[in-house]
């Protein structure tokens, strides 16, 4: 009577301890997580320059964890990105839509996601451009650098040079004073977007 007391004792915290895990540490357990799917923008290859990730895994508690990769292959690396936990496949559903809706989607095996995205870190890094800054979040979808293979050949850059093409939300004054710092005037291309 004793023993059965206890272990329902201990499957009581252990289920209490699960309810209670915060949105940080199941995103740090993320890597242990089975993959349930991953996509990538079909025009990866010589597209418009920016290319879309989404991963997703599926949590203990059958919610989904996922993260988005915004991926700017001319110039600037990873954009924009951001991870979630807990979500509902439903909503998981909405967000992989609305990507898709964007640039069209298709799968894609892991390992081309994160040479991609690791890629796309070490192209930007080499003119002072660091990842967004949920990137410190983001991180732990992905296997750590180099756990996977990488055997893809990646476009970054336009014509071997860095080619910032101006966002809404982009600092152009910024990034072209950095540009003209690490790259060095006239050895890069700029279009800048009025609307």
């Amino acid at each position: 009577m004793k023993k059965r007391s206890k272990q329902r004792g201990v499957s009581a915290f252990k289920s209490h301890q699960s309810a209670t895990t915060s949105p940080e540490s199941t995103l740090h357990e993320a890597r242990t997580f089975p993959i349930l799917e991953c996509w990538i923008s079909e025009e990866w290859k010589g597209g418009s320059g920016l290319v879309q990730i989404l991963l997703a895994r599926q949590q203990p508690n059958r919610k989904i964890c996922c993260g988005s990769y915004l991926i700017d292959q001319y110039c600037l690396g990873l954009k924009d990105t951001f991870a979630k936990t807990n979500v509902s496949p439903d909503r998981y559903q909405e967000l992989h839509e609305k990507m898709d809706h964007r640039q069209k989607m298709t799968t894609c095996p892991i390992e081309l996601a994160h040479q991609m995205i690791y890629a796309s870190l070490d192209y930007a890094a080499q003119f002072g451009f660091q990842p967004q800054s949920d990137w410190t979040q983001s991180q732990y979808l992905l296997e750590p650098r180099g756990e996977l293979e990488e055997p893809y050949q990646l476009p970054f850059g336009k014509d071997g040079k860095p080619f910032f093409i101006s966002g809404p939300y982009d600092n152009v004054e910024q990034i072209i004073k950095q540009l003209d710092k690490t790259a060095g005037p006239g050895n890069y291309d700029v279009v800048i977007n009025l609307s």
